[in-house]
């Protein structure tokens, strides 16, 4: 109920100048002079932890990929996979050329076998000629260090003139089940890891150890061509040290870094991951912000940055001026302006409140707004009032068309104005059944089969919708799913078999309202035309299209074969980190010619599941 009067904003400023003058001006000093502290602080802290991090990304990102490269090799191997110990060279080189295509990051790959000799593989198909270390006591046994099968660990970062780069080498131990085979090595260019880091901060850097510099923007240019060659009685590695001693950076502020001491910097108190330590150089007070990264290397290596204290002792020396400031004006109007405060401020932060939890779609929580004497600030909230009740039938809506139509479907509708366009694309179609139904159903009655439907339904509805794929129909006991439409995504024939993967494990493992089932599957991608289909009154959301039919087909086809999961060539070739089982060709139910098969199996390889 609106109150019996209302007074303009404009009057009370009027009447009451001097206070409310006073008030704003207060107000806005000491809550803007806090506010500004304390997110100047977390600005600069939160600036500060996502430079260092930048910099340790790119890092992660050159060496990781390699790391995870490496140990697929490694399993491979162990698996019999690779023909190491036969040194089948063919095979080998196709099958290094093919693993350096998804790895940019990796510039070679090289092999040392037990007997000691080389062989090495360049990307873009090059190849250097083997190389017979058999003669060179440390490296006859640092191979031999490999038998007792130790943890993959990276080398000190070298240049290496048959790459012309700087690089990092992952060395990983290599087994098959006869026995120990000897070491692969990755090789990772980090040449251009200065130009990098210098796009984040110009005073960045990376160190190795203590004493020595990796990247730096005063090394973007650098060759280590002065550099002296590594003794070869103390490395494996034959080369120079990709290296720059920090004592010869010509970077006066880096070089006291270990001589900095910890200081209560206020503006940095709040910092999580990295660390900070402060120098007074040349009168002049400068702050280093670090963090050590572990594991790439025998010595750890600290990623960071520095700044000069000058720039953030300004912005709080001003704040502390505004403040004192502030504090006089406050002190003069606090006792005329306190009830105008209160009667302006209370539904100003009630309607803050309230919009946070608009903002959470917590409408629930919102409770009775107060009202207000003031007539712009009464308006607002009558507004509000008003945007509240759309908001919470608008949800009401959206969650009843949730319950009896795909959620993303629902959303389309909403946003379109209650209508939906057919949509023509290329699209993953999954379609899913339970096998025996029928006697199932025979056996448990109806009442009791709708509480197993619901129950593997809603388990199959939750793997399905993981991985952004869409169920537009239940038919009986089946499941019509399809993925890049209405969601697009790039990889759709790979999140369906992830999903079917899936969808098989649990029904696999698990029962549904106390039964267990048996369910088969079939993937097909291929065009598919989507949207609502039905009389001008009742509508439902549905695709159509020849891969929709092929997709029931295969799955009807494992009945015939006796597999699980049938996928077709269409979608197999769509696939990049799984790889089925051919089957082989197989007339299917209208098509003119033979359909080949895939599954997924038992026997299949499956990677990132």
């Amino acid at each position: 109920m609106p109150p019996p009067f209302t007074i303009s904003i404009r009057t009370i400023l009027i009447a009451g100048f001097g206070g409310v003058t006073a008030v704003g001006i207060v107000v806005a000093l000491v809550i803007g002079l806090g506010t500004a502290f304390h997110n100047t602080q977390e600005l600069l802290t939160e600036k500060v932890d996502e430079t260092v991090a930048r910099i340790v990304g790119e890092i992660d990102h050159r060496l990781q990929p390699a790391e995870a490269q490496a140990r697929w090799i490694s399993a491979q191997t162990r698996k019999n996979k690779l023909p190491f110990r036969s040194f089948d060279e063919d095979k080998l080189t196709f099958f290094f050329n093919a693993a350096l295509a998804p790895t940019p990051q990796v510039a070679g790959v090289a092999f040392i076998g037990r007997d000691g000799v080389m062989h090495q593989w360049l990307r873009n198909g090059g190849k250097i000629k083997p190389q017979d270390w058999s003669k060179r006591k440390i490296i006859t046994q640092w191979i031999k260090s490999g038998e007792t099968d130790p943890p993959a660990n990276w080398g000190p970062p070298i240049w290496l003139d048959s790459l012309q780069t700087a690089v990092i080498v992952r060395e990983t131990p290599l087994f098959d089940t006869t026995g120990y085979l000897g070491y692969i090595l990755l090789a990772v260019p980090i040449a251009d890891l200065s130009a990098r880091i210098a796009q984040i901060s110009q005073n960045s850097f990376v160190l190795v150890g203590k004493t020595d510099v990796l990247a730096h923007p005063m090394m973007i240019n650098w060759h280590p061509e002065l550099q002296p060659e590594m003794e070869r009685n103390e490395s494996i590695y034959s080369g120079r040290a990709a290296l720059m001693p920090l004592t010869k950076l010509g970077d006066p502020v880096l070089e006291q870094i270990w001589q900095a001491e910890y200081q209560d910097l206020a503006m940095l108190r709040k910092l999580n991951k990295s660390r900070a330590v402060a120098s007074d150089i040349d009168g002049r007070q400068y702050v280093f912000l670090f963090r050590s990264v572990e594991g790439y290397g025998p010595k750890p290596w600290t990623v960071g940055t520095y700044i000069d204290t000058k720039r953030t002792g300004t912005v709080v020396r001003r704040i502390f001026e505004a403040a004192w400031i502030g504090t006089g004006i406050f002190v003069i109007a606090i006792f005329a302006s306190l009830f105008m405060a209160r009667a302006i401020t209370r539904p100003i932060h009630a309607l803050a409140k309230a919009s946070e939890s608009v903002r959470e779609e917590k409408l629930d929580e919102i409770g009775e707004m107060p009202t207000s004497h003031i007539k712009e600030l009464g308006d607002a909230i009558s507004s509000f009032d008003g945007m509240i009740e759309g908001l919470a039938e608008r949800k009401l809506i959206r969650s009843t068309l949730g319950r009896y139509i795909p959620k993303q479907v629902a959303e389309l509708i909403l946003k379109g104005d209650g209508g939906l366009a057919p949509k023509e694309a290329e699209a993953t179609v999954l379609f899913c059944d339970v096998a025996g139904f029928t006697a199932l159903t025979e056996e448990l009655g109806p009442v009791r089969i709708v509480d197993v439907l619901n129950a593997y339904f809603s388990r199959m509805t939750a793997i399905i919708e993981a991985h952004d794929g869409v169920i537009t129909q239940f038919q009986g006991d089946a499941i019509l799913a399809i993925f890049n439409v209405p969601i697009e995504a790039d990889d759709h024939a790979e999140q369906a078999c992830l999903a079917a993967l899936k969808m098989r494990d649990a029904v696999q493992q698990e029962t549904f309202a106390g039964q267990s089932l048996q369910s088969r599957i079939g993937i097909n991608t291929g065009p598919v035309v989507a949207g609502a289909v039905g009389a001008e009154g009742r509508l439902t959301y549905t695709v159509h299209g020849d891969a929709v039919n092929r997709a029931a087909r295969l799955e009807a086809l494992n009945k015939n074969i006796g597999t699980t999961i049938l996928i077709s060539e269409s979608t197999k070739t769509r696939l990049t980190g799984i790889f089925p089982r051919k089957i082989g060709a197989s007339a299917v139910r209208g098509q003119k010619n033979n359909v080949t098969l895939y599954t997924l199996d038992d026997g299949d390889q499956v990677s990132g599941i």
